[in-house]
């Protein structure tokens, strides 16, 4: 079941905006993210992931050049001063500056009113720049309910609630939520940091969805994604669904091992990649073992906990 679509825009106060500036940012960034940074036009985005050497999702996101010398990077807040430190150890002599942007907020907008008009009928990361903002379009966007992400600076980050057009932190919260969790549904999950190193790219579908060119050359953990590609040795996949949820209960966390409903205690069969809880519904990507699919029923915590209805998406 998809979120319901709500019209609107929304503040999404977990995403951060890193920037590489510099001679040679884009050819940095190329040599560290899975997608190709080099070539990217001004009229589109671009999906990423930022691995370890064994090829573990460390974060991901989406990218775009932001002016000849920039590339502006969104991440999950919780990973993103720890990234700057990270990828800070790689830089050596490249003329390169890693900065994390406080000024730069970013919001999720749904519906023809909300979204210009330029970007309703376009593919999933389009861009486009308009006086204030960057608009890139979102994975569930639809003709009818076009959605995208808007990225705007602020003069003061402390006040950068005060262009959310909801005057009503509870709307506000709940909007975003509903955003995200469609976003979520159409296949897009974000790692944090309670789920960082815990991944391979092909379990968030990573190798069929865009955010990999397995032609651009060497980047960290590239050996491990790309003979997992190629051999077809992927045993674990990302199933979408979720289940009927209280309003009053937290989602639970990234990472949340899945058991097979009903059984007796054992080895857990799958584990959460991110689950969010919208009113009445909670909603979940899941990391499942294909041996596993389609027999078994996935509960969360133990065989005894909520059953979700999951399916397996067609890479």
């Amino acid at each position: 079941m998809t979120a319901s679509i709500i019209q609107g825009k929304w503040r999404l106060p977990d995403h951060a905006i890193i920037q590489a500036q510099g001679a040679d940012a884009f050819h940095f960034l190329h040599s560290q993210l899975s997608n190709a940074v080099e070539g990217l036009g001004r009229d589109q985005a671009r999906p990423a992931a930022y691995c370890t050497a064994q090829g573990r999702l460390l974060a991901n996101g989406m990218f775009w050049q932001h002016s000849d010398t920039t590339i502006q990077w969104v991440v999950s807040q919780d990973l993103a001063e720890g990234l700057v430190r990270r990828l800070g150890m790689f830089v050596l002599r490249a003329k390169v500056t890693l900065t994390l942007e406080p000024r730069w907020h970013v919001w999720g907008a749904t519906g023809p009113q909300w979204v210009p008009a330029a970007l309703h009928q376009q593919p999933v990361w389009s861009r486009l720049d308009t006086e204030d903002d960057t608009w890139i379009v979102a994975p569930h966007s639809q003709p009818h309910a076009p959605a995208a992400w808007c990225i705007r600076a602020t003069a003061d980050p402390t006040h950068a609630a005060k262009a959310i057009p909801n005057d009503v932190d509870d709307l506000a919260s709940k909007g975003a939520a509903i955003w995200q969790a469609a976003r979520l549904d159409s296949g897009w999950p974000w790692i944090r940091s309670s789920s960082q190193d815990m991944f391979l790219p092909s379990a968030l579908n990573m190798d069929t969805n865009g955010s990999i060119d397995f032609k651009k050359g060497c980047y960290p953990g590239q050996e491990v994604v790309a003979r997992s590609h190629y051999r077809g040795a992927t045993k674990r996949r990302m199933a979408l669904g979720g289940a009927v949820w209280p309003d009053t209960q937290e989602a639970p966390a990234a990472g949340s091992d899945l058991f097979a409903a009903g059984q007796a205690p054992g080895r857990p069969v799958g584990r959460i990649i991110e689950a969010i809880a919208t009113p009445g519904r909670l909603h979940v990507a899941a990391e499942i073992t294909l041996t596993d699919w389609p027999q078994t029923t996935y509960a969360i915590g133990n065989p005894d906990g909520v059953c979700l209805d999951l399916t397996l998406p067609k890479p």
